[in-house]
């Protein structure tokens, strides 16, 4: 039989202007219409009830994607942004969204990832929405050219420039027209990261790699909450993995009260904390896990008689192809208890899947909110190992 596909000229789609009203607003970020043939259609900075006049940019057969070039009439949803660069500059998604409904977007998000990972739960998901919606950053990363510093545009390379962030903390804010002095002394285009350390100086670091000073939450506020939430269901006198840990900032306020911890990362700090029973490991979470399990075939290290507890807080796609063999370690490393954390619901509802897959017991979530005005979201899950009989 002839393979008819290989002589099909492709379709062409005509990227048409059309009329549309949002009916919510997806967890990825765009608010979502209906065309005429009841396809949806994607459209950021729309909100809940907006009429509005769409340019489509793509279009699938199953979905669309566009920009407003209209509006026909406005939400009654709608807020004025904060931002005058709003819409413009590639950062914040939702200035235009009260923050009530942000956080509602994102719980019911997350209850669809979990749905659609086919993950069943019989505990409440503890929330913890941000109390300081604005201000909260405490490291910004701004390109510049001459006296020129901002943001890159949305899906651009295009510089947006800014004379303040909105979402950054003031003690960032008010060294912006310092930084964009000394930006005209750089030579061509240039890039600039501003951290607020913990002496509240903001540090600048210049052309280097993102997180060049070390990886730390971006939301001070929200991170004392998810590491009193963490030490709170971590026991006394256990062993602790900290894996994709960095510097150690969701288990250094466990020193003194667990037996040992082991933290993992490719990046981690200088400072010596092994006379605390707090181990740096500067190395990629499976391959250090895979020698560790080699050592206790062997004999040369022994586990026994210890409950161990893990904390796993891995990048953003999650444990990834690593899965399958990192649960695979914890379950001979004889751990019964995993904190797992994800900043992109989807992967970390998979990882979930996983443990789940292979026996482990979904017992609580809890959902922080580290990054208000835009669609992200860090979810946590504890998991239990089930016990054979």
């Amino acid at each position: 039989m002839r393979n008819r596909s290989k002589n099909r000229k492709p379709r062409k789609l005509s990227l048409a202007i059309i009329e549309i009203t949002i009916d919510e607003v997806s967890r990825s970020g765009a608010g979502v219409g209906r065309d005429k043939n009841g396809r949806a259609v994607f459209v950021p900075f729309s909100a809940p009830g907006d009429r509005i006049k769409v340019q489509l940019t793509k279009e699938k057969s199953k979905y669309a994607e566009g920009e407003i070039i209209e509006m026909l009439e406005k939400s009654n949803l709608r807020i004025e942004p904060k931002c005058a660069v709003f819409s413009q500059c590639g950062g914040c998604q939702w200035q235009h969204l009260p923050y009530d409904y942000q956080w509602q977007v994102k719980l019911t998000g997350v209850k669809e990832t979990l749905r659609l990972a086919k993950i069943k739960y019989r505990c409440l998901i503890e929330e913890y929405p941000a109390y300081n919606t604005w201000g909260y950053r405490n490291r910004i990363q701004l390109k510049g050219n001459a006296d020129k510093i901002g943001y890159f545009a949305r899906q651009s390379h295009e510089l947006v420039p800014i004379n303040t962030c909105e979402v950054a903390h003031p003690k960032i804010n008010s060294v912006l027209d310092e930084v964009r002095k000394e930006g005209e002394k750089q030579s061509g285009e240039y890039k600039v990261e501003l951290n607020l350390a913990l002496d509240h100086q903001v540090n600048r670091t210049w052309n280097q790699i993102h997180g060049a000073e070390g990886f730390r939450q971006i939301n001070d506020e929200q991170n004392i909450k998810l590491r009193e939430w963490i030490k709170a269901r971590i026991p006394k006198d256990v062993s602790v993995l900290d894996l994709y840990g960095g510097a150690g900032n969701l288990t250094l306020p466990v020193i003194g009260s667990v037996e040992e911890t082991h933290c993992v990362d490719l990046t981690v700090p200088d400072d010596d904390f092994s006379q605390q029973k707090f181990y740096f490991h500067r190395s990629a979470v499976l391959p250090w896990l895979q020698q560790r399990m080699a050592q206790i075939k062997s004999g040369q290290l022994s586990i026994k008689d210890r409950s161990w507890f893990a904390v796993i807080d891995p990048p953003r796609n999650g444990l990834a192809k690593d899965a399958t063999q990192i649960i695979l370690c914890l379950n001979e490393h004889r751990v019964d208890t995993v904190i797992l954390v994800g900043c992109k619901p989807d992967p970390w509802a998979r990882d979930v899947a996983n443990f789940v897959a292979d026996g482990w017991k979904l017992k609580e979530i809890a959902l922080f909110d580290f990054f208000p005005q835009t669609f992200h979201v860090e979810s946590v899950a504890l998991l239990i190992k089930k016990k054979k009989h």
